[in-house]
């Protein structure tokens, strides 16, 4: 009885499609009842179009359909970045999803107090006043995209011809969504049929969609995300393993994965062989500043991809301190870790900038706690960067306590996006950074980092979230451009002097992985209230480039935030989620104070700049890939 009644719910699965067919009639419309039906399909779901009578979709489709077409003027309002083509083509097809889902629950909640008008079109002057907005954002949106270009410096131009590329592919996306909904409602429609057999309404549909969803889902897990995460994996491994081009074996012994190295070269991984075979030598640095250097010590232990457990950070922290005894890193002036980004890689203005500003005379450190690029690492393990800082620099820490007190190197932390919260929140508060290191420079924090928020939340009243202002200036500040290392967000000089430990957290208006958090999705935070946005322009100390004209929109903004941290390298620094050449003035400024109260080793502007350019040119020739890098700008 039972496999009849599932043979026949089955049956009415192909009546569903064979309904949803009879929109698209060969015999009326011949070999052109594919295209003609796909355009009328478009014409029904663009915008400007779709709030008239519906020819192919369901004539119950036409509250989502507004929706839609509401959810488009957010979805092509600039966010913090320009948006090219296929940026726009997400934002459009997922935010018109959204606004289709809001639409039709808006729609079912009210039919029991308003009259069901649905099926017709909707009355002209709704139509006109629907299309005349929708027509005015696109135009505001244009004329605001050229400014945006402007603010952070963009090589691309404005073209509305990619634009309406991305419009038109993000809403053919978001037809394609609309189709396997309506799959879905028959697979829901037809269970319900078979349950309903047995049992009342009232409990059989509830069932049905419960049941529905529970197959639908473990299907999607094992047949998409599943296999999607394993070829990610597979690829991100593959990745690691190979060798690049400009990475060669260092000879020298002050380097891990050298001949007289405990840390074999072939295990490091690709990021981790190149940052022990980058960076600049003695004599690479008496050349370019002048004087007398020493040989930059860089220790860098690479994750075995090969085991089966988990890796066992505090046994790697053990290999980087033999190899920092071995290289007499300890006898040294300075020592940083560094927390690597997802795969291993490190921002070479961070670890070559230390070494310029030291004159060699430091040791740079670091573990590889994933293989998996930023994103990935963080979604399948995001404790892992923290745990392996932290057991990094507990190891260190215990060997520089055991030095004589006059003989003890300074410790320094720093590390970029996903390496700044991990190096970050290896201390379980601000106080315990403050007192165990000399200083640190954090770039581009991502805005789930603990002690990030913490400050930020505890900034002086008055100061923006964009640039908070921590007790003076005392120990830790805030910028978005150099300027800010001796200057606030007003332009005015700190109450205090910067005494260490020095700390500098480096954060772009423009940068998307600072200002993305999942509270954006619902509530606004407070640098879209502070002047920089809502049409009130920032101070100009602030070196504010994003648009000042940005409104927070509920789903909106978290959905267009996420997008923009995916080209956020493709601009110059220092904008979006570069940074380069600032970054040596941060380390300049953190080892050896700044204004008046820098101390003699202290590198000019000018050789900052110098500095600067030597490193982008080797980082260039270390990293490029065959292809070249995707942006001029990101490597």
């Amino acid at each position: 009885m039972l496999i009849d009644d599932a043979r026949a719910a089955s049956a009415k699965l192909p009546d569903a499609l064979n309904r949803a067919r009879r929109r698209y009639s060969v015999k009326r419309d011949g070999v052109l009842a594919l295209p003609i039906g796909a355009l009328e399909v478009l014409g029904d779901i663009s915008p400007a179009v779709r709030m008239r009578g519906l020819r192919r979709l369901p004539a119950t489709f036409r509250a989502g359909l507004v929706g839609a077409e509401v959810a488009t003027w957010g979805a092509v309002s600039p966010s913090l970045l320009p948006h090219n083509w296929w940026a726009a083509a997400a934002n459009v097809g997922v935010l018109q999803g959204i606004g289709h889902g809001i639409g039709t629950l808006v729609s079912q909640a009210a039919r029991p107090v308003v009259h069901d008008t649905a099926r017709g079109p909707l009355p002209v002057p709704a139509r006109l006043a629907l299309t005349g907005v929708t027509l005015g954002v696109f135009a505001t949106s244009a004329k605001r995209r050229l400014r945006q270009e402007k603010l952070v410096e963009s090589d691309d131009t404005f073209k509305v011809s990619e634009q309406a590329l991305g419009i038109t592919l993000g809403t053919l996306g978001y037809g394609a969504v609309l189709l396997v909904g309506e799959a879905v409602q028959s697979f829901i429609d037809a269970l319900n049929d078979l349950l309903g057999k047995k049992l009342p309404p009232v409990a059989s549909w509830p069932l049905a969609v419960a049941g529905g969803g529970a197959i639908l889902v473990l299907v999607g897990d094992r047949m998409v995300v599943r296999r999607f995460a394993s070829s990610v994996s597979r690829s991100a491994l593959k990745l690691d393993r190979e060798f690049m081009r400009g990475a060669a074996q260092p000879r020298r012994p002050e380097r891990s994965g050298s001949p007289a190295s405990a840390v074999d070269w072939n295990t490091m991984g690709r990021q981790g062989r190149a940052v022990v075979s980058g960076g600049p030598r003695k004599e690479d640095i008496e050349r370019l500043l002048g004087g007398d250097a020493k040989e930059p010590i860089r220790v860098f232990v690479g994750l075995d991809t090969d085991a089966k457990t988990d890796p066992d950070f505090r046994a790697m922290a053990e290999v980087a301190v033999q190899e920092l005894r071995r290289t007499g890193a300890f006898d040294r002036g300075h020592i940083a870790v560094m927390s690597a980004a997802g795969t291993g890689w490190i921002n070479d203005f961070h670890t070559s900038g230390l070494e310029f500003v030291t004159r060699g005379d430091s040791a740079v450190v670091a573990m590889q706690y994933s293989y998996l690029p930023s994103a990935y690492a963080y979604l399948a393990d995001h404790s892992s960067p923290v745990a392996s800082s932290r057991a990094l620099i507990d190891a260190i820490l215990r060997e520089i306590d055991g030095l004589p007190e006059g003989a003890r190197p300074k410790l320094y932390v720093g590390g970029e996006s996903l390496g700044a919260y991990g190096v970050s929140d290896a201390f379980d508060s601000v106080d315990e950074f403050l007192e165990r290191t000399a200083g640190g420079v954090f770039t581009g924090t991502p805005g789930f980092s603990a002690n990030h928020r913490t400050l930020t939340k505890g900034r002086e009243k008055g100061s923006p979230q964009r640039l908070p202002r921590i007790d003076g200036g005392r120990h830790v500040r805030f910028t978005a451009h150099p300027d800010h290392i001796s200057r606030d967000f007003r332009g005015d000089p700190y109450a205090h002097t910067w005494e260490e430990p020095r700390f500098v957290f480096a954060q772009h208006a423009s940068d998307p992985v600072v200002w993305w958090e999942p509270s954006l999705a619902w509530k606004i935070p407070d640098w879209l209230k502070e002047p920089g946005s809502r049409g009130v322009p920032a101070p100009a100390a602030q070196h504010s480039d994003a648009l000042d004209t940005m409104r927070w929109m509920p789903l909106v903004t978290y959905w267009q935030i996420g997008i923009d941290q995916l080209p956020s390298k493709d601009y110059p620094s220092p904008h979006g989620h570069n940074y380069h050449a600032e970054t040596v003035a941060y380390w300049n400024a953190v080892i050896h104070g700044e204004g008046e109260a820098a101390g003699p080793g202290a590198l000019t502007a000018d050789e900052i700049a110098r500095a600067a350019q030597w490193i982008h040119s080797d980082a260039t020739k270390l990293r490029m890939p065959k292809g070249g890098f995707p942006s001029k700008h990101g490597y």
